[in-house]
């Protein structure tokens, strides 16, 4: 799939550009997020390790988790601890075509936390049916072009490479901390991307993998990788985690008392307005 077609022989299918592939990718992905169950149930095993110090833990989690608000019960497995935290690593209706930020934490007795928060999806509005033959819309953070591994046979998978422009990366507040989008795997039959990968600051390398489950787009497999440094950058640590999900259920209520949703609030009656005269 060239990233820059030209003309076309006669009656051959009509080619979009990379940036539409992604549009119409990204809109689709926070489409399934709006249907998503309200409650979801999975098992989860973490494995992180510190190669450079020799040391890895493995972290077998079973949660229970409210969609709406990612409230969820996390059961460490076989008998640890049962706590009420964030869905770990992250919720499974996440949607990886989002601003969003990553937050985690290994504490002084190797607990492992992760969640990602102030998650708004990536919308674009879907112009009109065009007769055109090429169809060239650009992002305004990346280039985007098709990788040479990208099909666009309908039981394949369109590959579309991101490369953020300099003065996006030059604007960002936290460089070290900040990651871009790096590639964007879409399964042609759904729509939906199966892949979705950043790269950033501190050598980050985050990947998150989807599958479908039972008619739902969900998490299946999350890879991330970075460097820590020391006090005044002086010495590097590299940190890798790969967390696998498996065994999901979709119970029509909540599973645990502690996820039952709150009442609706009633609105405040409004105080009544004088009239000058």
């Amino acid at each position: 799939m060239p990233n820059v077609p030209g003309t076309r022989p006669r009656g051959e299918p009509a080619t979009i550009a990379p940036d539409i592939a992604f549009q119409h990718a990204a809109n689709a992905a926070a489409a399934a997020v709006e249907r998503a169950p309200a409650f979801v149930t999975y098992r989860v095993a973490t494995h992180v390790s510190a190669p450079a110090l020799g040391k890895a833990r493995d972290v077998l989690r079973a949660v229970d988790v409210r969609t709406s608000d990612d409230l969820a019960v996390l059961q460490d497995l076989p008998r640890g601890a049962n706590v009420l935290a964030h869905g770990f690593p992250i919720t499974p209706s996440f949607d990886a075509l989002s601003y969003f930020t990553l937050s985690w934490k290994v504490g002084a007795h190797s607990d492992v936390s992760s969640y990602v928060h102030d998650v708004t999806p990536l919308r674009y509005a879907e112009g009109a049916t065009s007769q055109a033959d090429v169809v060239v819309f650009r992002l305004r953070q990346y280039r985007a072009q098709y990788a040479s591994d990208s099909s666009d046979a309908a039981g394949g998978r369109t590959h579309v490479a991101l490369v953020p422009f300099d003065f996006v990366k030059k604007a960002a507040v936290r460089p070290d901390s900040t990651f871009y989008l790096s590639d964007v795997v879409i399964d042609n039959a759904t729509h939906l991307p199966s892949s979705v990968r950043y790269i950033g600051g501190d050598d980050i390398d985050l990947t998150v993998d989807y599958a479908m489950q039972q008619g739902h787009w969900l998490v299946s497999h999350v890879h991330y990788e970075e460097t820590l440094h020391g006090p005044l950058r002086v010495g590097r640590l590299r940190v890798i985690a790969d967390a696998v999900y498996d065994s999901f259920a979709f119970p029509e209520s909540a599973p645990d008392p502690r996820l039952i949703p709150p009442p609706p609030t009633a609105a405040p009656a409004s105080a009544p307005s004088a009239t000058p005269t």
